[in-house]
């Protein structure tokens, strides 16, 4: 007979450390089925900025015979797992003046309007915050407090600038509550794993004499899995090689604030540093290696929410008004820049878009590797791809880009095109907390109130 675990077990060994084990059968009540539903139910945001290229990012066809047009492409093999969202409006943004980047980050996922008062470089602002709780910090608020994190902020390049806070932030506990993203994957590590040593400086200690967070636990991982069940050891098994694979990559990473950072070989073979360069004609920070801490940020969202150490995870791709050069496939001009000089960069616009969208198909294929109950980790989740603007050209929050994933434990009927008529996005947050089985009748601003109509079943 196999044993029965504590939902909050954790492993503990040399060093005082402890490694939190993934969602098991075994952590079920002994009269429940092994099912998705008895899983937890999580919320993820991957963000990406300055727009899409609109006749390169809608795609043709009905709700459910929809082609995927050529910046989704990518999404084809999870074509039955996602939602694209199209027509629906920031409002909120437009009842206040401002910076638009400032005004788009601060309402997409509050809805509510942002407070200010020092104004500085084209009118952003230099200590604004927003109105009011963004979405995922809702949702954390209510679903978040079984779990060793309430929520997981991560980024890639988000901090790592000289641009002003308000592109910087898009989760807010409420005003001036902002909840800044990790850029380091290393300290997310941390934050995830290394909860009872006293300092960083220990656990680099620890990565240098080479002892594996796994190894200093192997007695009691080994004694814990002699006595599960066939699915339970596979999947501890899974997850010990997920921490292994990233603690490799780790192990070469130093990535010190404000000197640079090295990622591991086994990525391309680049210098990685946090430099001193020029963006937009003015002096700022630059990180070379965007692509492969995005990656390694990615896995640790992925095993973030399969260990249940969080189920409100987001990721910061960059900043609002992303600057970033993205070197990494052919480009040399500046984001941010690209999206206002159309149509001549138009091509590589899209271009940047369909990387994303491949980011996020490999976030969806790393979650679908995860088997929970009769499905997997993907759908028992809700995740959530948002765009700070439709049209970065002119800073337009109009039908806005949005694509969903993840079938939220069948509460969300997949593989669909959602074509709006201009609602107020606010209707699509506020939908968010209904899923979660949080009433709500709005979210954000009260002006614009009410749920959205075929996104939950």
């Amino acid at each position: 007979m196999s044993r029965r675990l504590a939902r909050r077990s954790l492993l503990r060994g040399a060093a005082g450390i402890a490694v939190a084990l993934p969602f098991l059968d075994a952590m079920l009540p002994r009269r429940a089925n092994a099912q998705a539903a008895a899983a937890p139910l999580r919320f993820g945001v991957m963000f990406s900025a300055n727009g899409v290229i609109d006749a390169d990012w809608t795609p043709s066809g009905g709700e459910k015979d929809f082609v995927l047009s050529t910046a989704l492409a990518p999404l084809a093999p999870h074509r039955a797992d996602i939602n694209i969202v199209q027509g629906l409006n920031a409002e909120t943004s437009y009842m206040q003046d401002g910076n638009p980047h400032d005004l788009a980050m601060a309402h997409m996922l509050t809805g509510m309007r942002m407070q200010s008062t020092t104004v500085g470089r084209a009118g952003h602002s230099l200590d604004g915050t927003a109105g009011g709780p963004s979405i995922d910090q809702a949702l954390a608020k209510v679903i978040g407090s079984d779990t060793k994190l309430r929520s997981l902020e991560l980024g890639v390049q988000s901090t790592i600038t000289d641009l002003e806070p308000m592109v910087t932030r898009m989760s807010y506990g409420g005003p001036n509550d902002p909840r800044t993203p990790l850029d380091d994957p290393k300290q997310v590590f941390t934050r995830l794993f290394g909860d009872t040593l006293a300092s960083q400086a220990e656990i680099d200690a620890l990565h240098k004499r080479q002892k594996s967070v796994l190894d200093a636990v192997l007695t009691e991982f080994n004694s814990v899995n002699a006595t599960l069940g066939y699915d339970d050891k596979q999947k501890l098994d899974r997850h010990a090689e997920a921490i292994r694979d990233i603690e490799r990559q780790l192990d070469v990473m130093n990535m010190p604030t404000g000197t640079g950072c090295k990622i591991p070989t086994a990525a391309p073979d680049v210098s990685v540093q946090v430099y001193d360069c020029t963006r937009d004609d003015r002096p700022t920070k630059c990180l070379t290696g965007f692509p492969e801490i995005g990656k390694a940020q990615m896995d640790l969202m992925v095993l973030a929410m399969a260990c249940d150490l969080s189920r409100v995870v987001s990721l910061q791709w960059s900043t609002a008004e992303s600057t970033t050069v993205h070197s990494q496939i052919g480009i040399s001009d500046e984001h941010h820049l690209m999206s206002h000089d159309l149509p001549n960069k138009a091509p590589l616009m899209t271009k940047v878009n369909t990387w994303y969208a491949e980011q996020f198909a490999y976030l969806l294929a790393e979650m679908k590797k995860i088997p929970e109950g009769a499905g997997t980790l993907l759908d028992n989740t809700l995740l959530f791809w948002p765009n700070e603007l439709s049209q970065g050209a002119v800073h337009l929050r109009r039908n806005l880009p949005y694509v969903l994933a993840g079938k939220a434990q069948g509460k969300v009927p997949t593989g669909r095109y959602l074509k709006y008529q201009g609602d107020p996005h606010n209707k699509l947050l506020a939908t968010f907390l209904n899923i979660f089985g949080i009433p709500a009748t709005s979210f954000g601003e009260a002006m614009y109130p009410g749920t959205l109509s075929g996104i939950a079943s």
